[in-house]
């Protein structure tokens, strides 16, 4: 009899070390599953927050891409000095005519040209969903600017005069007038609101200009002159 009942309490001590096990397994897996969510959690916080500083329109911001849904205006300077400028417009097919827009585009462009020199090429026109999609281009900046009558020059940053403007770097470190000969690259000046896209990459800003990659910018308030220097 005594045996017995030693059996029985070893049988006890048994199941209750079961029980134990059962519950610590338990509660690892249960840990192990919070773990999860939260690291789930913290990722997905900062694919967001990365996804909200990417520059618009791609990636990267390195190309300057036309959105077929908004109307807005691209430019790319091109290393040889040409310009491609692709534009996104309203238009009102209801009132206009897209036979006659391209006609009016063609002939002004013609115009332009008479010289005998293309300078300028209308490379594509299309109107579709009440907006006019163009690509043209132009063999100079001093073209694009004479032949929109807008402010657009490009030249040496070292020959550039920053009397009135007041130019910062990503660090922002304002560039002096004393320190102009020593800076290396080339600048563009414009006056439009528009993207431009460049061909090296951006060393300073004007204000009234947000750099959305190392290549691209979005210049604002149109009427208003602003610079770009790039290396």
């Amino acid at each position: 009899m005594a045996k017995r009942r030693k059996v029985r309490r070893q049988s006890k001590r048994q199941k209750a070390r079961r029980v134990k096990a059962y519950i610590a397994r338990t509660l690892a897996f249960l840990l192990a599953i919070a773990a999860l969510v939260a690291v789930i959690f913290l990722v997905t916080r900062l694919f967001g927050a990365v996804k909200n500083v990417l520059p618009i329109g791609g990636s990267t911001g390195e190309e300057a891409e036309v959105d077929s849904s908004n109307a807005h205006n691209v430019i790319d300077l091109n290393k040889d000095g040409s310009l491609t400028e692709k534009s996104v417009e309203d238009f009102d097919t209801s009132e206009y005519d897209p036979e006659e827009l391209k006609e009016m585009v063609n002939s002004t462009i013609a115009a332009y040209n008479a010289s005998g020199d293309e300078r300028i090429v209308l490379k594509s026109l299309e109107v579709r969903d009440g907006l006019a999609r163009a690509v043209i281009y132009y063999k100079s900046a001093e073209d694009y600017a004479a032949y929109n009558e807008k402010v657009f020059e490009t030249g040496k940053a070292s020959e550039l005069d920053i009397t009135g403007f007041t130019l910062a770097d990503d660090k922002n470190q304002v560039l002096t007038l004393d320190s102009m000969d020593k800076i290396k690259g080339n600048y563009v000046m414009l006056n439009d609101d528009t993207v431009i896209a460049l061909p090296k990459n951006i060393q300073y800003i004007s204000r009234n200009v947000v750099k959305t990659g190392k290549k691209t910018a979005e210049v604002k308030k149109a009427g208003i002159n602003s610079i770009i220097i790039y290396k």
